[in-house]
């Protein structure tokens, strides 16, 4: 193709996408619908270069009439007698299936068109329900490889025109919905205010919210620094912060967050961001929602008295501390007057939300609650004061003495199988074949992976060569001897006796060393030791040639029908309070309770089995730590994963209440004050 062709396809294509972006933007309109059909089906048949067009709609009656066409005369429709007939059968079959369809005279399917062109059909659907059918007619020559695209053209611009009908549907706000809506509105923001706790501010802003806007889900985010979290989602009394859903809604609220600027997704991601693409459209496979708009919300702007003008805002750039996350699971494009509505109502949520972030920013804010309530009821009482104030201390000193409490060690760690059995490189080599996968169920004997070692198949080959020249050798001096023997040489005899004697030993030696190199290249094919799962990820992507060690590990297999426990780590500091405790049980085994990253809601009970002689490094941190392991019932565990995260509390016997809350600043001042 040449240069100059291909910038006129160029040129067409732009042509094409910029009719279709103002028949997107003519659906989003006011306009008149004779004005709005009139301009769609010029700019389709402009589009895709057709003869002619027609929009037949029904007005009023279930026979449907033509509403507005295009050079629909020019086609002959008009002068033949069975035109309107035949085209009413083509109008029936689409208003009864809704199916965009294409029929021509030459097509073989023995269809009737009423005219010579090829009719492409596209039904026109108002609140899910069919009230019209777009018919082009486009030249008949068209080639067949074309049709398909012409077809799903014509379809989406219908899907615009229909987004036309159903806002055209749409009740018109009245003076009584107006008024009901301004009393929702006000007791919305009642309910807003009424409240400086950040969950319940969130959780009136999702749920009230949501009725207000007619969304199908309203979330709201709250920004930590640079951490987004989910604070409320309308429908649901708690936030799961580990769900998927959460997780992804987190991504997508912390990329709009930091970019200071709304987001909505209506179908399309090509026009956003690259940065923004990824985690919304992770996030749109998760949620199956069909529009987003994510809405940053910033906080309120702050005030200054001066001298003359007695209040003045503070000119400078808004902070943001939160977002609001608005879907529709059904409807692709947003809801009539909801991008008005979401303006302001931000404004209201992002207010209450920053006071209520300044309020709970203060030190110890429960403390100073219970504090000012009490100093409240003892305004006036001077004695009963002062009574109170001993009494209070009193206690709080004599429950931190003297009331028992659980002393529990804290470990962090993984759920894993008791039987496992890590595989080796038995000798340096490259990794050329891999013949499992990672999580595979495998049996003893099932070949794993094959080594490669160029240098120990040469010096297999060199053995053999050595092998093969000492029975050689053997062959050539028991021929000498029995040439002596004929010529009765003794001394030559003796001579050679020894020689070969001397040959036999060596080729001993260089047989055992041929059986030696053999097993080493033998074990270059590994193979499973015992049955298991192999627990090592991505085994192909990792080792697959890849040049490793002799010793260096290549996969873990797992047992995961055997039992199972739990591989903790302990700091170092914390051992003292467990070696007395396992002392002081004298060979009971300590109570563990412990959760799972995969299942955090849940607890589970396990029994200390063993804790190692020594400390090690641990990873990451700058403090050692001791490993132990805990005995569990495997048949309690609802999702085993192997290598799943665990927490766990190690009970040690009870100790003070007081020792239990600050025992860390006791055991601080003895260590570096030597008290």
């Amino acid at each position: 193709m040449s240069t100059t062709e291909s910038d006129s396809v160029k040129q067409v294509r732009e042509k094409i996408i910029q009719l279709a972006k103002e028949i997107e933007e003519h659906s989003r309109s006011n306009m008149p619908p004779d004005a709005f059909f009139s301009e769609f089906l010029r700019r389709v048949v402009g589009a895709v270069g057709a003869r002619a067009g027609a929009v037949w709609l029904r007005n009023g009656s279930a026979k449907l009439n033509l509403f507005t066409d295009v050079n629909l005369k020019t086609t002959g429709f008009f002068e033949k007698a069975d035109a309107p007939v035949l085209n009413q059968k083509l109008l029936d079959e689409v208003m009864s299936n809704g199916q965009a369809c294409t029929h021509s005279p030459n097509d073989g399917s023995g269809v009737q068109v009423p005219t010579n062109d090829l009719i492409v059909l596209a039904s026109l659907q108002q609140q899910k329900q069919c009230v019209g059918v777009v018919e082009i007619f486009q030249r008949v020559d068209t080639p067949q490889q074309a049709r398909p695209g012409f077809l799903q053209f014509v379809e989406q611009m219908c899907g615009y025109a229909c987004r036309y009908l159903d806002r055209q549907a749409s009740p018109k706000p009245t003076q009584e919905s107006k008024a009901k809506l301004s009393d929702q509105f006000e007791q919305f923001l009642l309910q807003l205010h009424r409240s400086l706790d950040v969950g319940e501010v969130a959780a009136t802003a999702a749920n009230d919210g949501r009725l207000l806007l007619g969304c199908d889900r309203l979330s709201v985010a709250v920004q930590y620094g640079n951490k987004t979290v989910i604070k409320a989602i309308s429908g649901q009394d708690s936030v799961h912060q580990r769900a998927n859903l959460v997780k992804r809604m987190c991504a997508i609220a912390n990329k709009v967050i930091r970019m200071r600027e709304p987001l909505t997704y209506t179908g399309k991601i090509d026009h956003l961001p690259p940065q923004i693409t990824t985690p919304l459209a992770d996030y749109i496979q998760e949620s199956g929602s069909r529009m987003v708009i994510v809405w940053p919300l910033f906080e309120s702007d702050a005030v200054i008295k001066t001298d003359e003008k007695g209040v003045k805002r503070i000119d400078k750039q808004k902070k943001p501390i939160g977002g609001l996350i608005i879907e529709q699971i059904s409807e692709s494009q947003p809801r009539p007057g909801m991008q008005e509505k979401v303006e302001s109502l931000s404004d209201h949520i992002s207010e209450a939300m920053h006071n209520s972030l300044l309020h709970n920013r203060l030190f110890l804010l429960p403390l100073w609650k219970m504090l000012g309530e009490t100093f409240r009821f003892l305004e006036g009482r001077g004695k009963l004061k002062a009574l109170a104030t001993t009494a209070a201390v009193a206690a709080a000193i004599a429950a931190l003495c003297f009331v028992p409490w659980e002393y529990r060690v804290e470990g962090d760690g993984r759920l894993m199988p008791v039987e496992q059995k890590d595989i080796f490189a038995p000798w340096d080599g490259e990794v050329v074949e891999i013949a499992i996968k990672g999580g595979e169920k495998v049996e003893e004997g099932t070949v794993l992976l094959r080594l490669h070692n160029l240098e120990l198949q040469q010096q297999r080959l060199g053995a053999q060569n050595t092998l093969n020249e000492k029975h050689a050798t053997l062959n050539s001096l028991q021929g000498e001897l029995e040439e002596a023997k004929k010529q009765g040489s003794k001394i030559d005899e003796l001579r050679l006796e020894g020689k070969i004697d001397a040959t036999k030993i060596e080729i001993q030696g260089a047989q055992k060393q041929l059986k030696i190199l053999e097993r080493r290249v033998q074990n270059l094919t590994v193979v499973a030791p015992r049955a298991g799962t192999i627990a090592t990820f991505e085994v192909e992507r990792q080792l697959l040639h890849r040049p490793v060690k002799r010793g260096e590990l290549l996969l873990e297999i797992k047992d995961e029908t055997g039992p199972w426990w739990l591989q903790l780590e302990v700091q170092e500091h914390r051992m003292g309070h467990l070696l007395k405790a396992v002392e002081a049980q004298k060979g009971t085994p300590l109570d563990v309770e412990f959760m799972l990253a995969t299942t955090p809601e849940d607890r589970f009970d396990g029994k200390l089995r063993l804790v190692e002689t020594r400390s090690n490094p641990s990873t990451g941190k700058d403090k050692a730590i001791v490993n132990v392991r805990v005995d569990i019932d495997k048949e309690r565990l609802p999702m085993r994963r192997i290598g799943a995260e665990v927490r766990a509390k190690i009970n040690c016997g009870q100790r003070s209440l007081g020792y239990v809350l600050f025992g860390d600043v006791v055991e601080f001042v003895q260590k570096y004050f030597w008290l």
